[in-house]
């Protein structure tokens, strides 16, 4: 093989690898990217929990969702008499109109609070 070809060669060679290498180190970098902006949201918490407590309520009205994940549409009463909107899993148990129930309320920076329901106090009849 004359030098001139070998040499044309190795540099072919060479932009293919190197090509190659490229688009391997730009793939890289934006899943390194990702993952470091993924890992500062975690966090950093946008909208931090500022208080988390207890509140007790009855259930004035459940209605299944329509989102197919057996989930529970709930307008409850709580105590201290305000009235709050909430979706129930049904791993908590069915909910029925009436019964008394046992919620977590957690409170954000922003002011928004989520209810997430811890027990179904069933009635004994």
């Amino acid at each position: 093989m004359k030098p001139e070809t070998k040499k044309r060669m190795d540099h072919l060679i060479f932009m293919q690898r190197l090509k190659y290498g490229a688009m391997a180190g730009g793939i890289g970098l934006v899943v390194l990217s990702f993952m470091l902006f993924m890992g500062y949201e975690q966090q950093a918490q946008i909208d931090k929990v500022t208080a988390t407590r207890m509140v007790h309520g009855t259930i004035l009205e459940a209605n299944l969702a329509r989102s197919g994940n057996a989930s529970y549409n709930l307008t409850v009463r709580l105590d201290d008499g305000r009235s709050v909107k909430m979706v129930s899993q049904r791993a908590s148990g069915i909910p029925y109109k009436g019964e008394q129930l046992d919620m977590k309320e957690v409170a954000h920076k922003s002011g928004r609070k989520n209810y997430i329901v811890t027990q179904l106090i069933v009635k004994p009849e």
